[in-house]
C-alpha cells in the first residue's frame, strides 16, 4: 500500500504510465525477432519448410492490420487502461499456447492471436503520453515510443537467440509469457486512463455513433491521395524490418559467414541498434526540420544501396558488416517521417484515422508478403530438395530471394519524389 501511494505522488508516475503502456509495443518487435532465431527448431518441430515458415511468422501480421482502425475504436469506448491490461493478457496467453504447440496450425493460429492482441499496442502508448505528458512533449514521446519498440528487435534476436541456445526455444517462450503476466499484473495496479480519474465505460449509444463517425472519417482518409503514396514509401521503407531484420537475416549471415545462430542474431540485431539511434534522432529532427522529403529521398537512396553491399558485395569483412547493417537500419529508419506528414494530410477529426491508415500499409506491405515471398524465393532458387534443414541453401539461394528487398527499397525511393508537403501544416 505504502508503495503505490509512493507510485502515485511520485514525478515520475507519468513516465512509469506511459513506459509500462509502450513495453508492449516491445512486444511487437519482440514477437517479429524470436522466430528467426530457432528456424531450424520450428522446422522440425512443425515438418515444415521455408514457405512455410515465412507464412508462420507473417500470421502474427494479418490480424494486426486488420486490427489497426478497431483498436482505436475500442480504446475510445474502454480506454487505454483496461485495452493494455487485456491486451497483455491476451498475448501471454497467445505465446504460452505457441510455446507447447507441436502442429503447424497451432503455430499460426496463435501467432495471429499474438497479432490481435498487440494491435493496439502503439494507440495505447500514444495516448496516454497525449493524457499524461505537455503537448509540446508529445513528439517526444513518439519517438521514444517506436524506440523502445525497436528495441524489442534487438531484444527479440539477440538476447533470445541465446535463450534458445542455452534453454531451448519452448522454454525461452514460457519466459516470455511469464513476463508478460508479470506485466498484465503492473498494468492493473499502475496504469491509469488519466492522472486523477479513469475513463468510464462508454454505452452501447455512444459506441454505435463512434462507429459511424470512425466509418465516415476513414471514408474521408481513404480518398486522400497524397496518404496513399506517403503509407506506401513507408511500408516499402518498413518492410526491410521484419522481412530482413526480423527473419531472414539470421540464416542469411549463418550461410554468409558460417557462423553459429547467436552471432548471427548478433549481426542482424545492429541493424534494429541503428533504427533506434535514427528514429530517435529523426523524431528529434522531425520537429525543427520543415521539409522531410529530401531526407526521405536520401535516406531510401542510401538504403538500397547499403543492402546492394549487404545482399550482393563479397568478401567482406565481418567488423566492416557490422557497421553496414548498423547504417542499414539507420537510413531505414526515415521511415517515421510518414507519421509525421500523415497528421498534416487530414483535418482534426480525421488526423488519428489517418495514422492509423498510414500504420496499416507501413505494415502491410512487409511481413505479409516479403516474408513468404523471401522463403518462397529461397526454395526456387535451390536445387536441392531438402525441406528440413537451412543447411541446403548457399549464398547464391539468399542473394536471389533477397532481392526484393532491394527492389522494395528503390520503388520507395522514387516514391518519394511524388511525397507531397503541406508547408503551412509542417510548420504549425
Amino acid at each position: 500500500m505504502k508503495l503505490m501511494q509512493a507510485i502515485h505522488r511520485s514525478k515520475f508516475r507519468p513516465w512509469l504510465i506511459w513506459g509500462l503502456a509502450a513495453t508492449l509495443g516491445l512486444f511487437i518487435f519482440l514477437l517479429q525477432g524470436t522466430p528467426s532465431v530457432m528456424i531450424p527448431q520450428l522446422m522440425k518441430t512443425y515438418d515444415i519448410d521455408v514457405i512455410q515458415i515465412g507464412l508462420l511468422t507473417s500470421s502474427f501480421f494479418y490480424t494486426y492490420i486488420i486490427m489497426q482502425v478497431p483498436a482505436g475504436m475500442l480504446i475510445d469506448m474502454w480506454g487505454p487502461r483496461r485495452v493494455t491490461k487485456v491486451s497483455f493478457l491476451l498475448l501471454s496467453l497467445a505465446i504460452g499456447w505457441f510455446a507447447f504447440s507441436s502442429h503447424f496450425w497451432e503455430g499460426q493460429v496463435s501467432r495471429m492471436i499474438m497479432g490481435f492482441a498487440a494491435s493496439p499496442a502503439i494507440i495505447c502508448a500514444f495516448c496516454l503520453g497525449a493524457r499524461w505528458f505537455k503537448p509540446y512533449l508529445f513528439p517526444l514521446i513518439v519517438g521514444l515510443t517506436e524506440f523502445l519498440a525497436l528495441a524489442g528487435g534487438v531484444i527479440g534476436e539477440g538476447g533470445f537467440a541465446k535463450v534458445v541456445e542455452t534453454l531451448g526455444w519452448r522454454e525461452g517462450m514460457v519466459i516470455i509469457a511469464f513476463v508478460g503476466l508479470i506485466l498484465t499484473f503492473l498494468s492493473l495496479i499502475i496504469i491509469h486512463d488519466y492522472p486523477d480519474h479513469d475513463q468510464p465505460l462508454q454505452d452501447e449509444a455512444h459506441y454505435k455513433k463512434t462507429i459511424r463517425k470512425t466509418l465516415r472519417n476513414f471514408i474521408k482518409v481513404i480518398s486522400i491521395r497524397p496518404l496513399w503514396i506517403n503509407g506506401i514509401y513507408s511500408g516499402l521503407v518498413f518492410g526491410v524490418f521484419p522481412s530482413f531484420a526480423a527473419l531472414w537475416a539470421i540464416p542469411y549471415f549463418m550461410t554468409r559467414y558460417t557462423i553459429s545462430v547467436d552471432f548471427a542474431a548478433l549481426i542482424a540485431s545492429t541493424y534494429f541498434l541503428g533504427a533506434c539511434l535514427g528514429t530517435l534522432i529523426l523524431s528529434w529532427l522531425s520537429v525543427y526540420i520543415i521539409k522531410k522529403r529530401p531526407l526521405m529521398i536520401w535516406g531510401a537512396f542510401i538504403a538500397f544501396l547499403l543492402s546492394l553491399c549487404v545482399i550482393y558485395i563479397p568478401h567482406i569483412p565481418l567488423p566492416l558488416m557490422f557497421i553496414l547493417v548498423f547504417l542499414f537500419g539507420f537510413s531505414s529508419s526515415t521511415y517515421v517521417f510518414s507519421f509525421a506528414l500523415a497528421s498534416t494530410y487530414a483535418t482534426t477529426q480525421t488526423r488519428g484515422v489517418a495514422m492509423g491508415f498510414t500504420n496499416m500499409l507501413c505494415i502491410a506491405l512487409g511481413a505479409p508478403l516479403l516474408q513468404p515471398l523471401i522463403g518462397a524465393l529461397l526454395k526456387w532458387s535451390s536445387a536441392s530438395t531438402i525441406n528440413g534443414s537451412l543447411k541446403a541453401y548457399n549464398l547464391h539461394d539468399y542473394a536471389v530471394a533477397l532481392t526484393p528487398l532491394s527492389v522494395c527499397l528503390f520503388a520507395a525511393f522514387i516514391v518519394a519524389f511524388f511525397v507531397k508537403e503541406n508547408q503551412a501544416r509542417l510548420s504549425e
